[in-house]
């Protein structure tokens, strides 16, 4: 999708002082300097009243510093008009806040109405956008946000901040009221996005796992609004710059670094496959002359059915659905390497299924293949319980 790309931004010295109030007490933001490159994405984190939503709203002046500058490519925000300058940022919060009363469609197109789009230009935008945060615009455009999931609802809330084709997008906790498993959702396919859309990304959270995962650079705020460390997810946990970011980013900071890997990252192991209908006596005779005596059986396009014992196989003849009793978890290949571990260990087992965006199987990841980022010299070997 071609479009807008990645603004400069950069924080001069920015501060916000809230008189009569402690420093430490609040949301305030002490001599803030940093710069983000264009088309990067950099997380905010720190403790609760650090300062990271005061840091943001300044951005697109919720907030008014008191002092310093805040530059988007080289100008400062504070010499521009305040509603075109909230027009051309995308804006996304934990709540979503759409508009209750207005349908999908309407939501998505509210600040293209307000730039005086023509109707095509905007149904035409609207549907690209739906379909890029995988909605079906047939299905959800003309449905209210009651009638959405959370997910859906976030999503919704993406596609708005992007109406506009904006270089800048900032986002304040944009998954945090959503369950777990639709959360890491959520997450891999806004980075899914984000490869194609180079946007420049403001990203509060206040969870340091999420922040090694989402962001290319990370700031790290103290109490008080202070700048504790800047730098890669790597830097900050190969090397953190004070007790406060090495106990803050935990005493785990080496299995995080496992967040910074993706499965993708990994030359999958190949497995014995099948499908149904498939010869028994020959796929049993592959399955025990081999080291590893289990069978993947698949459907026709490629997808995962379940595994087969040695010992599950028939000696004659046909392989069928109904035999394959056990599953592995599926690993997308931008799921991080900790995300994959922690799936495998839940699941009780040794191996995940690599499959592409279609779901189709294309190798295998061993907990002894992720162990190896920690420890090269482990020998990975495949298992599946």
């Amino acid at each position: 999708m071609a479009g807008s790309r990645g603004a400069l931004v950069a924080f001069d010295h920015a501060s916000k002082r809230y008189p009569g109030l402690d420093l430490g007490r609040t949301g305030a933001v002490e001599d803030l300097s940093l710069e983000v490159p264009a088309g990067r994405i950099c997380v905010l984190v720190g403790p609760s009243g650090c300062g990271k939503t005061t840091s943001l709203k300044m951005v697109n002046r919720l907030i008014e510093p008191t002092s310093g500058r805040i530059l988007v490519d080289g100008v400062d925000v504070a010499t521009r008009e305040v509603t075109e300058l909230r027009r051309s940022i995308g804006y996304v919060i934990q709540q979503v806040g759409l508009f209750p009363h207005q349908t999908v469609r309407a939501n998505v197109a509210t600040v293209p109405t307000l730039l005086g789009w023509s109707a095509d230009r905007i149904g035409g935008r609207v549907d690209e956008l739906l379909r890029l945060v995988g909605l079906d615009p047939a299905v959800h455009a003309d449905r209210y946000p009651a009638a959405l999931s959370g997910g859906e609802r976030q999503r919704v809330g993406v596609a708005r901040a992007l109406a506009a084709d904006p270089p800048l997008m900032l986002m304040d906790e944009p998954f945090g009221a959503v369950d777990p498993i639709v959360r890491e959702r959520l997450q891999n396919e806004f980075l899914r996005l984000q490869e194609v859309l180079a946007k420049t990304i403001l990203f509060v959270t206040h969870d340091i796992d999420e922040a090694i995962k989402m962001g290319d650079l990370v700031a790290v705020l103290d109490i008080g609004g202070r700048l504790a460390q800047f730098g890669t997810p790597d830097e900050i946990l190969a090397n953190p710059a004070s007790d406060f970011v090495a106990r803050f980013v935990g005493a785990d900071r080496g299995l995080k670094r496992l967040a910074l890997a993706r499965v993708g990252d990994l030359e999958p192991a190949p497995a014995l496959t099948a499908h149904p209908g498939d010869d028994a006596s020959a796929a049993r005779d592959r399955t025990l002359a081999d080291p590893f005596p289990y069978l993947l059986l698949l459907e026709a396009d490629g997808r995962p059915i379940g595994w087969l014992s040695a010992t599950q196989v028939p000696a004659s003849g046909i392989l069928e659905e109904a035999m394959a009793t056990a599953m592995s978890p599926l690993l997308d290949v931008r799921t991080t390497l900790k995300d994959a571990l922690s799936m495998l260990l839940a699941a009780d087992v040794q191996a995940g299924l690599v499959v592409d965006e279609a779901g189709a199987f294309r190798g295998l990841v061993t907990a002894e293949m992720i162990a190896e980022r920690l420890h090269p010299t482990t020998p990975a070997r495949a298992a599946v319980d």
